[in-house]
This record gives C-alpha cells, sequence and structure tokens, in this order.
C-alpha cells in the first residue's frame, strides 16, 4: 500500500515505554518546500516503532539503564554459538564480540574490518545494529532525529508542484544511489542530476530562480549527497 511505502524505517525499542505505531518526522525543510511549491501531494517521512521486534529493528531504542540487559541478549547467543562452532576464525571473532559485550560496549560502536562485518551481519547480533541509549522518551520528533543520526542515514528531497517527498540515503551515498532510491529507471539512465540544497531556500522563489542565482549545482553520479540537497534526476532510458 501507499502508506507502508511511505515508512522509511522500522525502529525497535528496548525498555522504554513508547507506543508502537507510525510517527511522522517534521521537518522544517520539507515544510518549506511544501510551502514554496504548493504541491499537489506532500509525501513526510515517517517511522514505525515495532516494539520489542529487536531482530526486525534496522535501529534500536534501548533504555540506557538497562544496557546490561540489553547486551545480554548478544552474550547468551554468542555462548550458543561458540559451543557449536567449528571455525577458528569465527570463535576468535565471537570471543573478541564477547570481550567487547562484557565491557558494555556496543557492536555498533565497534570498530570491525570488511571481513568481520560481512561475518557479524550473517550472526545478526542485536547491539551490532544502530543501537541507541536514551533515558526518557521527551520528545519522538528528536529521537528520530537521533537514530537517522545513529544509522549514518541523511533526509534528501524531490520537490515540485506534483510532489514535495523525503528520501533517506546513506551516508556517503552517490547521487546515483540517491536516484535508485527514487526509481530504479533513474539509475539506469542516470545522465547528470541538477542539486540545490535547503539552507539556500530562503534565496529563491522557484527552481528557475535558484538556477538563475547560480544556486543549482549541476552534478554526476558520483557527487556525494549532502543532508537537507534537493535533487532533479536528468535520465534517458
Amino acid at each position: 500500500s501507499p502508506e507502508r511505502k511511505r515508512i522509511r524505517m522500522k525502529i525497535a525499542t528496548f525498555g522504554l515505554d513508547i507506543q508502537p505505531g507510525k510517527y511522522k518526522y517534521h521537518c522544517d525543510c520539507f515544510d518549506k518546500l511544501v510551502e514554496k511549491f504548493s504541491p499537489q501531494k506532500s509525501s513526510p517521512y515517517f517511522v514505525e516503532c515495532i516494539g520489542e521486534n529487536l531482530e526486525q529493528g534496522e535501529a534500536i531504542v534501548f533504555n540506557s539503564s538497562k544496557i546490561f540487559d540489553f547486551v545480554f541478549i548478544d552474550l547468551e547467543k554468542i555462548d550458543k554459538r561458540l559451543e557449536r562452532s567449528e571455525d577458528e576464525g569465527e570463535k576468535a571473532l565471537l570471543k573478541r564480540v564477547q570481550a567487547l559485550l562484557e565491557k558494555e560496549q556496543l557492536l555498533c560502536d565497534a570498530e570491525f574490518s570488511g571481513d568481520e562485518r560481512e561475518q557479524l551481519n550473517n550472526l545478526a547480533f542485536v547491539t551490532y545494529k544502530p543501537s541507541l541509549a536514551c533515558t526518557e522518551v521527551q520528545d519522538m520528533n528528536q529521537l528520530i532525529k537521533d537514530v537517522l543520526d545513529k544509522a549514518g542515514v541523511l533526509l534528501f528531497f524531490t520537490a515540485g508542484k506534483k510532489e514535495v517527498r523525503v528520501w533517506n540515503v546513506h551516508k556517503g551515498g552517490s547521487a546515483l544511489d540517491a536516484a535508485g532510491k527514487i526509481h530504479s529507471d533513474l539509475a539506469r539512465g542516470f545522465i547528470k542530476a541538477e542539486v540545490v540544497n535547503c539552507r539556500d531556500l530562503d534565496s529563491f522563489f522557484n527552481m528557475a530562480e535558484a538556477k538563475a542565482k547560480g544556486l543549482v549545482k549541476v552534478v554526476d553520479r558520483d557527487y556525494q549527497m549532502q543532508e537537507g540537497d534537493i535533487i532533479e534526476i536528468k535520465f534517458n532510458v
């Protein structure tokens, strides 16, 4: 369903009283774009809080006073895995991970090599997912922002008379990655992209004026996306 597609991130919670459900992220840039373009449709950014369903979460928010209970989930998994693993390389990694967790260090905050990361992805440890410690949840909007930061996710926008929409891409993602998020055809037929950033929104009335003022950059597929970029893809399929 369209509503389903608009959920961009599933956030699991541990030891916190956050009602499961969909939450809209309120973003100044989005509001300004809607005001500027008066689009027929506007699609804000949504997250879904899924309770203590840690396996399904793309990111986790946990009660900082329950960190031991949180890391213990992975410590139990390691004990079982060590009992039956016959791979010396895996055992060495598991022991290293075990030592970190015993010091209550989260795996998402530790440094690993590319090979180790691949192994850890397969082992599906909960503390390897972007995990954010918090005490009381006062402001859901700030929490979403903090989770996006922790997960290394930035938001970008497409904007026009038809629709203003928020998208996400991982930090370090390229214009080509962004194009693929919007539609596979845009990535397949990518020629170039035009980008202006939200911080310049007060300096122009519409895209034509933004171009006239030299605020729009023409970039290639390797351009590294920035938080708050508004992008238009030129493509040919």
